[in-house]
């Protein structure tokens, strides 16, 4: 029955103009398996709880479930028993546990206390997060142009993509390489010494991912391009000084290796054969000979004539790698001589060098390593050369190092917000360079062919506006730095500030005016000024195009103006010439005025008050019945009983077509006691004449203060009058304070 109950009320909701509530729900969402997601509504929370609440799922298949429905109760489908709870007040719904079968479109229909249903849609997608990448391996070890070698990744997840790295590079398919089982499997077909890897597995999904850990093959070749070298290398070399043999050769596994002198054997069984305190017994025909025992081949090299001479130290000379390096490179000086024995001391400008974290001395002082080298290691460096009976001082080698661009900063002179059209602004960039860094320009990231330090820019126009950066290039260090932009607004001055109503003339509470205002120059803001109050926005008052245009819905009198547009921006403002409207109404406060009793024989009078634009025409009743006055003021010259009674006076406007009419009551009584009363009677008849010739005066000096001061931004608000509309109207009235600094 309450199942019953419910499809019940959702038919009735769907049938009696329910809304379809766009953005009740967000569009999608994303959540990992195990995690909890909120389907958030955008119901504000009700007073009364909603009257029904449903939720339905539909999954990948388009097989739609129930979730939960509620209304007096909940009715929970058994999937989501202890996984769900749903939030009465909102509609929204908390679901736990997420599985990959939660995928899917959910649906929530709600339905307020007397009120349409809304409905919104969510599609959720749920991913099991990448995890446990492993890469096997069929083979670590193979021949060269041998294979294949096929590589294979695994991982936990859902979605996933593979993407196989060989050190930096991304494996791509090719006539050698194949990438199968959808890229988790990678073959490599005829391996070359290029193959050796590091491999890795790239693994993801659409938010997260996972990278294995590296996997290496052993490539078996060689040897090969077997080389011989000695440092130094020279014609001759001094007795008592050192000299090394390299013997290099491309081989996997390293090669083993064997020296000869002269064709015989030596017991050095190295790479690198070194000849400490060389004697003339070692001179002669130096070879290497390299053995790989996996692929069982031998290589032997060309012989090197070793030249052994006993001399004096003489000729000392530094051979830098580089003079012109790049700060926190690195540098390596070479201090050669002649001679035997020699001992190396090294000295920056008037300082020994000694080694320490960034400087290394090798080959027994002769040759000096720097590493990081920074701006402070110019020099000069001396080289000084030694043993027990003579010595030699080298000349100076100065470096040249390269640093920069940095620390780059671009002012602008002068240091305004905002420029005038026509005037000139100058840009400036520095940084710190060595060499004197090249400086470009750009305007909204578009660069300019101005170059150099300073940027000039003369008489500039409104077009010339945007962002400016510099940036500064170092041509040795190929280093660039780019600056901050800094924002140039140029501006036009506000002239010819013109307010424009689509009509001048209404009647009250039955149009609209719409008032645009234009101008020439940059604008930037708009204020709309009635009398000396200005304009806001409220369910009346609207303001488009920037404010540029103002409509006032359901005018009333009191927006007769006198209205301006007030346009400024960052150099100069503008105001608009006044505009009135003429806002016809009433009448409203129809009021007769004059004496509830008479004595007969006495004039009398009554005046009928009323407010209108354009004035009422007024219309006199007695009894019910219509007089020939249509006057404003009725005057009775002797009172007689038959004129006692009800009097009416009925006000109609012919432009608005509307009337009001008051009534007055009248008593005639018999004779004065006094013989005064003729007299007094005439004095009365005197004295309301003279009254309503006052009051016509002053209303007509008011009329014209009125119409004078609606020209002048400083006249006093109506207060008084407008009481009883600014009830209802406040909004085109509401005083934020009076306007300064305005040119009017």
């Amino acid at each position: 029955m309450k199942i019953s109950a419910i499809v019940l009320v959702l038919l009735g909701a769907l049938l009696s103009g329910s809304t379809h509530g766009a953005g009740v729900l967000p569009d999608s969402l994303t959540a990992f398996a195990g995690e909890t997601v909120t389907f958030t509504t955008t119901v504000p929370p009700q007073e009364t709880p909603l009257m029904v609440v449903t939720w339905t799922f539909t999954d990948n298949h388009g097989t739609t479930s129930n979730i939960i429905t509620s209304s007096n109760a909940n009715i929970t489908a058994p999937d989501y028993s202890g996984r769900i709870t749903l939030f009465r007040a909102t509609g929204s719904l908390e679901l736990r546990g997420l599985t990959i079968g939660d995928t899917g479109e959910y649906t929530v229909t709600v339905i307020p206390t007397g009120a349409g249903h809304q409905k919104g849609y969510c599609k959720l997608s749920v991913y099991e997060r990448v995890s446990n990448v492993s890469v096997t391996i069929n083979s670590t070890e193979l021949m060269e142009f041998s294979g294949p070698v096929t590589l294979r990744c695994f991982s936990s997840g859902s979605s996933l993509t593979f993407q196989w790295l060989n050190g930096s590079s991304v494996v791509t398919a090719s006539d050698r390489v194949q990438l199968t089982d959808g890229g988790s499997a990678l073959t490599i077909v005829n391996v070359t010494r290029y193959d050796q890897g590091p491999f890795r597995c790239h693994v993801s999904n659409a938010h997260s991912n996972g990278t294995s850990d590296a996997v290496d093959l052993l490539i078996i070749l060689g040897p090969e391009d077997i080389k011989l070298t000695v440092f130094p290398l020279k014609e001759y070399h001094d007795q008592g000084s050192d000299v090394i043999l390299t013997c290099s050769v491309v081989s996997r596994p390293p090669a083993q290796f064997l020296w000869y002198l002269n064709g015989n054997p030596s017991v050095h069984k190295t790479p690198e054969l070194r000849l400490m305190n060389v004697q003339l017994s070692q001179r002669g025909n130096y070879t290497c000979e390299a053995f790989n025992n996996r692929t069982m081949k031998t290589q032997t090299s060309q012989p090197v004539v070793l030249t052994i001479l006993k001399s004096n130290v003489s000729n000392a000379v530094i051979t830098p790698n580089a003079t012109d390096l790049s700060e926190f490179g690195s540098v390596s000086f070479t201090c050669s001589s002649s001679g035997s024995s020699r001992s190396f001391r090294w000295i920056n400008r008037t300082s020994e060098i000694t080694a320490g974290d960034r400087v290394q001395l090798m080959d027994d002082g002769s040759r000096l390593v720097i590493i990081n080298v920074s701006r402070y290691d110019a020099g000069p460096f001396l080289c000084h050369v030694f043993n027990n009976f003579s010595n030699s001082t080298s000349d100076a080698v100065k470096l040249s190092i390269n640093f920069g661009p940095e620390n780059i900063n671009l002012t602008v002179f002068p240091s305004q917000q905002y420029y005038q059209e026509g005037s000139s602004v100058n840009f400036s960039c520095t940084a710190v360079s060595s060499p004197a860094a090249l400086y470009s320009w750009f305007q909204n990231e578009v660069k300019l062919s101005d170059t150099g330090p300073v940027l000039r820019l003369v008489n500039v126009t409104e077009r010339q506006s945007g962002n400016y950066s510099c940036q500064a290039l170092n041509n040795k260090t190929l280093r660039s730095e780019t600056s901050q932009p800094r924002i140039l607004s140029i501006l036009v001055p506000v002239s010819n500030v013109l307010v424009n109503p689509n009509v001048t003339e209404l009647v009250e509470f039955t149009g609209s005016i719409s008032l645009t205002c234009s101008c020439s120059g940059s604008t930037r803001s708009f204020l709309w000024l009635n009398g000396s109050s200005e304009v806001t926005a409220s369910d009346r008052v609207q303001f488009t195009d920037e404010n540029s245009i103002l409509i006032i819905h359901a005018v009333t009198r009191f927006d007769q103006g006198p209205f301006r547009c007030n346009v400024s921006n960052g150099i100069s403002h503008g105001i608009s010439e006044a505009v009135e409207l003429v806002i016809k109404y009433g009448p409203y406060n129809v009021t007769i005025v004059g004496p509830q009793s008479v004595y007969a024989g006495d004039p009398t009078m009554l005046y009928c008050h009323s407010e209108s634009f354009p004035a009422a025409e007024i219309t006199w009743f007695f009894n019910g019945q219509p007089t020939h006055g249509h006057a404003a003021v009725h005057i009775v010259p002797s009172v007689q009983h038959s004129n006692g009674g009800t009097y009416a006076c009925a006000a109609q406007n012919t432009v608005t077509l509307q009337n009001q009419t008051d009534h007055h009551e009248l008593t005639v009584t018999d004779f004065s006691p006094c013989d005064c009363v003729p007299a007094a009677g005439f004095a009365a008849i005197v004295t309301v004449g003279i009254c309503l010739l006052l009051t016509a005066l002053i209303g007509l000096v008011v009329y014209c203060v009125r119409r004078n001061k609606r020209v002048n931004s400083n006249y006093p608000a109506r207060d008084k009058e407008k009481r009883s509309v600014k009830e209802k109207h406040r909004d085109v009235y509401k005083k934020t304070g009076t306007v300064k600094n305005l040119s009017f």
